[in-house]
C-alpha cells in the first residue's frame, strides 16, 4: 500500500513542478484539479484501499492548495490547516473499530 502513496506523491510533485511553467492562478487551479483527478484514477484501481477516506484527505489538500493559489489563504495559515488535517487523519475516529453493542446479548 505504501507504493500506491508513492505514486500519489509522484503525481502531486509533478503537479507542483507543472505550476512553475504557468504564471496564471487559473492554470494553477486547473492543475490542482487535474492532479486530484489523477489521484482518484490511481486509487480506484486498487479494491483494498479505503477510497472515501483517502479522497477526503486528498480533497482537503487540494482545497488548501486552491485557496493558497487564489490568494485567499496565506502560507502560515495553510500550514496550520494542513497540520489540522493531518492530525484529524492520525487521531480522528477510525472506521476500523468494531461497532459498540447496545447490549451484551446484541451480537
Amino acid at each position: 500500500m505504501s507504493q500506491i502513496w508513492l505514486y500519489l506523491l509522484a503525481i502531486m510533485v509533478s503537479g507542483s513542478v507543472a505550476k512553475y511553467l504557468f504564471a496564471s492562478w487559473v492554470a494553477w487551479v486547473v492543475i490542482d484539479l487535474v492532479v486530484f483527478g489523477l489521484c482518484y484514477l490511481v486509487l480506484k484501481r486498487y479494491p483494498y484501499i479505503n477510497v472515501k477516506k483517502s479522497l477526503l484527505f486528498l480533497g482537503g489538500l487540494t482545497l488548501i492548495n486552491i485557496l493558497v493559489d487564489v490568494g485567499l489563504l496565506g502560507g502560515m495559515a495553510a500550514n496550520l490547516v494542513l497540520l489540522l488535517v493531518i492530525g484529524w487523519l492520525l487521531f480522528g475516529s477510525s472506521g476500523n473499530r468494531p461497532p459498540k453493542f447496545r447490549h451484551k446479548w446484541h451480537k
